[in-house]
């Protein structure tokens, strides 16, 4: 009864000691444990594997810590050897059958009647047995009742006997409660296996598709038969596909992030239309290109310098335009700016296919993607889960309206603070200059030890004027900066590095007393990072894959910035 209890695929897959502290593990692990509760005289309740000549527990019910004070640790880790197996327990994985030992067997955990029932997977092979341990003390103890029962009268003993059969059936029905309990938790188990197999192939999809366009197109671009015309199609088709994994890399992040209560919220001082213009440009071309209308209405009545999160603020908007550009083959998309007391409303309205109750009901679950097989690979279905998701730990909240045949109509409602008179003096600001020579003879140090990346970072800076020097790892990076600390004007520095890493190369120079300007460089797209590198001394942080213009005009900004302080002292 234990081993059908035992979801023998799910149980397959727990073979590293780590995963202990997993979800998986402490599902298949929960009904054993109640079965130790719930059954009286079983002392054990665990499960074993073959690896090679020993064998070594995975499951087990009892909990950590030693209950009968004998000096012994009463529950077993995932993977630990069974130092003193019971032989019975390699006869039930061998013969692949049950098997009841017919005389108590003695380990570190002390003497037992023990059962082994095997626990075969789909395909009929063993991954393991199930082990019930019954202590001889307990077992001795009910012996010497019937015993002293069958000492007694005949009528009393009959009275016993009635008692027996009572408890009997009072302790069968629990037991068969607890069967219950045990199905439905191995039931739960396999729909939660079913979700995550779902979810994996969702992603695999997702991910392969734009892969699958990108790397078909490369073929074609490098290809000496293509056309100029046609080699300038795929290279477009592949920046598309690129951008899209990014989107999708990006989503998977942030709705995990989401479901861990990992998203942070960064409010900053912003300019409100100037923000809303850069997020609307790219939907507007979109837009240009279905031949459909596009319409920005209200953004030059919003407030000038506002408090929000500029990042989080502008991933909403682009789910809500980029859906509605998406669905929408004819007609207009409308963008409504406006503030109401200290709330900023973005409207959203379009004139595509519109929704159903039931297609509304399920909008803002992750994966969930609406419309034509054309329209859903277009999309990754997480968009409107994570915008639905920001907008409320902004303090807001999304609404939508919808028609079938004549449009929707999604609003965002974020609540701000303003700001009189600011001063934007972030590096962001872009310097009125053209972008080639924003950098004109700045001499860029660069500690990157990919060399792809080197020779990219190299191709972006030398075209807006600087002189780059590349170092494979952080320590060449440092000892050529200390030996002449005039003469570099900036470090874009890699985080994982041979010899010595980014953080250390970042120390390494504040405590030497190199005050020059710093920007971090990383895969590492989590907000903690962004907060690690800034902590230990760093003036920016900016993620791979980087964006060109904003490297160029985040570098200009900090050397200006730098030369002012240095003026200035």
């Amino acid at each position: 009864m234990a081993a059908s209890t035992i979801d023998a695929t799910a149980h397959s897959q727990l073979t590293d000691a780590q995963q202990e502290d997993s979800p998986l593990y402490r599902s298949l692990n929960a009904p054993l444990t109640a079965a130790i509760k719930r059954t009286e005289g079983v002392r054990f309740v665990y499960t074993l594997r073959a690896v090679g000549d020993e064998l070594c527990f995975v499951l087990d019910g009892t909990p950590p810590g030693d209950a009968d004070n004998d000096g012994v640790e009463d529950h077993s880790s995932l993977m630990e050897v069974y130092e003193d197996p019971d032989p019975a327990a390699w006869e039930a994985i061998n013969s692949a059958q049950i098997v009841i030992t017919e005389e108590p067997y003695t380990d570190v955990w002390g003497t037992f009647f023990s059962g082994y029932a095997p626990v075969r997977l789909e395909d009929g092979r063993v991954d393991g047995v199930v082990g019930v341990d019954v202590s001889v003390d307990q077992y001795k103890m009910r012996i010497a009742r019937v015993d002293q029962a069958a000492a007694w009268a005949l009528v009393p003993g009959t009275l016993l006997s009635v008692f027996i059969g009572l408890g009997t059936w009072w302790v069968t029905g629990r037991f068969m409660r607890h069967a219950l309990d045990i199905e439905e938790h191995r039931q739960e188990a396999v729909r939660a296996n079913n979700a995550k197999s779902t979810l994996l192939a969702s992603i695999s999809h997702e991910l392969r598709t734009p892969l699958n366009a990108i790397m078909g197109f490369v073929g074609i671009a490098a290809d000496d038969r293509t056309s100029a015309m046609e080699r300038a199609d795929a290279m477009s088709t592949i920046r598309h596909n690129a951008e899209h994994l990014l989107t999708l890399i990006n989503d998977l992040l942030d709705i995990s992030k989401a479901e861990a209560g990992a998203i942070s919220i960064d409010l900053t001082e912003i300019d409100l239309p100037e923000l809303i213009e850069r997020a609307v440009s790219p939907l507007r071309l979109r837009a240009m290109e279905k031949r459909i209308g596009f319409d920005v209405i209200g953004v030059d009545q919003l407030p000038g310098r506002v408090v929000l999160d500029r990042t989080r603020v502008r991933q909403v908007l682009l789910n809500l335009l980029s859906n509605a550009v998406k669905f929408t083959d004819r007609g207009r998309v409308s963008l409504h700016a406006r503030v109401d007391g200290g709330t900023l409303i973005l409207r959203v309205d379009d004139t595509g296919p519109g929704m159903s109750e039931d297609e509304l009901a399920c909008l803002f679950t992750p994966f969930t993607q609406l419309g034509t097989q054309e329209k859903r690979i277009q999309g990754t279905g997480l968009g409107l889960a994570i915008s639905k998701h920001l907008t409320g730990l902004m303090g807001g909240g999304i609404e939508v309206e919808s028609t079938v045949g004549e449009g929707s109509v999604f609003t965002a409602r974020i609540p701000f603070e303003t700001v009189a008179d600011a001063i934007d003096a972030s590096p962001d600001a872009v310097v009125k200059k053209p972008q080639w020579e924003l950098l004109d003879g700045a001499q860029i140090a660069i500690a990157e030890d990919g060399q792809d990346n080197i020779r990219l970072l190299r191709m972006i800076l030398k075209r807006a004027g600087a002189i780059t020097l590349d170092f494979p790892d952080g320590e060449a990076a440092r000892a050529a900066i200390m030996s002449e600390p005039d003469r570099y004007e900036l470090l874009i520095t890699d985080w994982d590095m041979p010899v010595l890493n980014g953080e250390g190369l970042v120390r390494k120079l504040r405590e030497s007393g190199w005050v020059g300007p710093i920007i971090s460089l990383t895969a590492h797209a989590m907000p903690e990072q962004e907060h690690i590198c800034l902590s230990v001394g760093c003036d920016a942080h900016m993620t791979k894959p980087l964006n060109a213009t904003r490297l160029i005009e985040t570098c200009a900004a900090l050397i200006r910035q730098h030369g002012q302080r240095r003026r200035v002292a």
